[in-house]
């Protein structure tokens, strides 16, 4: 997280979330919205750490802090947009784990920057090749107020343009060979995200 561009992608994070709405039987636009939520800050100019709730340990390490998401935001937890948030978060702690820490963080600072250029190429293919693989339909996301302090609600309608022209433009690069990234793995690994989501969901009172 130094470089703010080492977690998922957007359009990941949909297929996640719709994912888990299906699972978690949640027909409601606002799970979705919340799901691509905390990365609105490009378009607010603000560091991904505030609304990733970013922290570091007394070892060093670097997440995102869900728990402290679920804490502060606990009288909420039971709202669709809290929840989908939330599950946002936890996505980017597992991705950075089992994939970026393993795939760059330990290269050179020189390797490290031509890797990143290769991330992000194949974040673009994936696109159509993921919402393909999981079936995704784009869903329209009606913005109202919300209250997280982390973020501005005004600015989501331009995430939300982001999002659709993922879809739009999906087919653009699916069929082109990923550099860095393997589809099979990040498939497991998304796989295992929702896995993961739906354990913390079956806890007892997790989010009354």
């Amino acid at each position: 997280m130094q470089k703010e561009n080492n977690m998922g992608s957007r359009v990941m994070h949909y297929c996640i979330t719709a994912l888990l709405a299906k699972e978690l039987e949640i027909d409601d636009d606002q799970f979705l919205l919340g799901g691509i939520a905390p990365d609105v800050h490009k378009h607010m100019k603000t560091p991904k750490t505030i609304s990733h709730f970013v922290r570091t340990t007394n070892e060093g390490k670097i997440f995102a802090d869900y728990f402290g998401f679920h804490h502060k935001y606990q009288h909420s937890m039971n709202k669709p947009f809290y929840l989908g948030y939330f599950y946002h978060l936890m996505s980017d702690v597992i991705w950075v784990e089992e994939m970026y820490n393993k795939k760059i963080k330990g290269l050179t600072q020189s390797e490290i920057k031509e890797a990143h250029l290769k991330y992000y190429r194949d974040f673009w293919r994936l696109n159509g090749k993921l919402i393909d693989y999981y079936s995704i339909e784009y869903r329209p996301m009606e913005v109202t107020p919300i209250e997280v302090e982390e973020i501005d609600y005004r600015y989501l309608p331009e995430l939300i343009k982001d999002l659709e022209v993922d879809f739009e433009l999906k087919d653009e690069a699916k069929e082109q060979e990923l550099e860095i990234l393997e589809f099979e793995e990040v498939v497991e690994i998304m796989d295992r995200t929702v896995r993961d989501c739906l354990a913390i969901s079956k806890r007892k009172n997790a989010f009354t």
